[in-house]
């Protein structure tokens, strides 16, 4: 309800005494304010309407006036309603005057209407007011539960709630972080909020953590219910919310079980990993994708980004976090790959993420996860992982004969350093490591070309190969991996 609705209600009779402004009276109305104090301040809230009979302000000056209108203009009010009849008979010149100059809105009461027909009048236009905007809120949250049974993105329902409301809504995670918003090119700060911030509206979603994420909305218009309004479909989105966090704490253990599994060649039989993978509530039949994150440090923050982004780029999703590492497999991709990849490797261009192809066969996701968690180590930014990947198929080759047989090869090379004190396998990983490059490994190593040259030699010597063959640096690189896992 606006000053203006209540000039034009006929019932109530109500005099306009001010040259007021448009925008004055459009202003809504948060609720009707009877008294009789000559400071009430403390008592208003913003936008509510002063409704007084003067009682008690028999004065003259127009200073008392001016500053008893100053006084309600900082609350502000949004008008005053002077009942005349009771302790005056006309409207105070003063008060008047006060209100013109500072475009306060004033209405007059003519002796006819009593002050309380307007305080009901006003009460009752409220609280229809009030019901109405609650069955809005729970049709607003209908719409939105029935999208989210349909497997509705969080994108989707908040732009479900801008048709509505028409104002720009975000969802931060407890970091601060925007993990969605709509419209998609509105510009929302990012930082953790513990203050309220001028024309934004917080909302916590109720998802019962003790950081929930929060429902940020823009607030265009002032005295607008958006509160009343939304918190029927807050509880939604959280609902929504929640589903990545729900689905996934059921089945911590089962992922957890899985990728060790996977990482347990010797251990793990095929029958093992194909029962495991099954715990987690996949189907084997369906092509799998991978993906493992860093969430150390400054990226902790990314989880639920990561997690949404995941929910809106598969219908399935499994997501677990154990030592720092984030770990999430998805089969049935809502759109084609290449969309995926752009959506999942630009959420944070420094974070080191492994995002790996789909595969279809269980072998081929063993050896995909393995990849992928060694890779994410060495990387810092996102990166659609390459299909074959060395590390991998070491820890898949390495059985007791194969770091047997690695151990047994680089035996020569082992023995003449025991013996000699020589740097053999210091220099043969630094070549390797060094993608056999001399310049490079001489830098690494802090020696001489010659010195090199004479330490390879030897080693060429000992393991009767030649390191200038792609395969004799191959072989080499294979035994270094192979012995390096049996350490570890």
């Amino acid at each position: 309800m606006r000053v203006v609705d209540l000039i034009l209600e006929r019932s109530l009779q109500l005099l306009l005494q001010t040259p007021s402004s448009e925008a004055r009276l459009a202003v809504e109305v948060s609720g009707c304010a009877p008294t009789e104090l000559m400071d009430p301040t403390p008592f208003l809230d913003p936008s509510s309407l002063l409704l007084t009979s003067g009682i008690g302000m028999n004065f003259s000056d127009e200073r008392t006036w001016d500053a008893f209108v100053e006084r309600l203009i900082e609350v502000p009010v949004s008008a005053i309603v002077f009942a005349t009849g009771m302790a005056h008979r006309v409207l105070p010149p003063g008060l008047v005057a006060a209100c013109t100059q500072r475009d306060v809105p004033l209405l007059e009461v003519p002796a006819a209407v009593p002050p309380l027909q307007v305080n009901r009048y006003i009460e009752s236009v409220m609280q229809a007011e009030r019901l109405a905007v609650v069955n809005r809120g729970w049709r607003l949250a209908d719409e939105c539960a029935r999208l989210a049974n349909q497997d509705a993105e969080i994108i989707t329902l908040l732009a479900t709630v801008y048709s509505v409301i028409q104002s720009p809504l975000a969802v931060y995670d407890a970091y601060g972080t925007v993990i969605a918003q709509y419209p998609a090119l509105a510009t929302w700060a990012s930082g953790i909020r513990t203050k309220p911030q001028a024309g934004v509206l917080n909302i916590p979603l109720p998802m019962g953590l003790n950081n929930p994420c929060r429902l940020a909305i823009r607030e265009t218009q002032s005295g607008n219910p958006l509160a009343s309004l939304l918190g029927p479909v807050a509880s939604i989105i959280a609902l929504q919310l929640n589903r990545s966090v729900n689905v996934d704490a059921s089945r911590q253990e089962e992922i957890k079980s899985f990728v060790l599994a996977c990482e347990s060649w010797e251990e793990a039989t095929h029958l093992d990993v194909r029962s495991a993978f099954q715990g987690i509530g996949l189907d084997p039949r369906v092509e799998t994708s991978v993906l493992v994150a860093d969430m150390s440090g400054e990226f902790a923050s990314m989880s639920w980004q990561l997690r949404v982004a995941l929910h809106e780029t598969f219908h399935t999703v499994r997501v677990t976090e154990f030592s720092d590492r984030l770990v999430a497999f998805a089969q049935n991709p809502r759109d084609d790959f290449d969309a995926v990849t752009e959506r999942l490797l630009h959420l944070h261009d420094r974070q080191p993420l492994v995002l790996k192809s789909l595969t279809l066969s269980l072998f081929e996701l063993r050896l995909a996860v393995v990849h992928s968690l060694q890779l994410v180590q060495r990387i810092d930014r996102p990166q659609l992982a390459p299909e074959l990947g060395l590390s991998a198929v070491v820890t898949a080759t390495a059985g007791r004969g194969a770091k047997e047989s690695a151990r047994k090869f680089l035996t020569p090379l082992m023995d003449h350093d025991t013996k000699r004190g020589g740097p053999l396998m210091e220099t043969l990983r630094a070549y390797l490591d060094n993608d056999a490059q001399p310049s490079k490994t001489c830098s690494a190593l802090f020696i001489h070309r010659n010195s090199l040259n004479y330490r390879l030699r030897k080693i060429e010597t000992l393991l009767r190969l030649n390191l200038n063959s792609v395969d004799g640096q191959a072989t080499c690189l294979f035994a270094l991996r192979l012995i390096d896992l049996g350490e570890t």
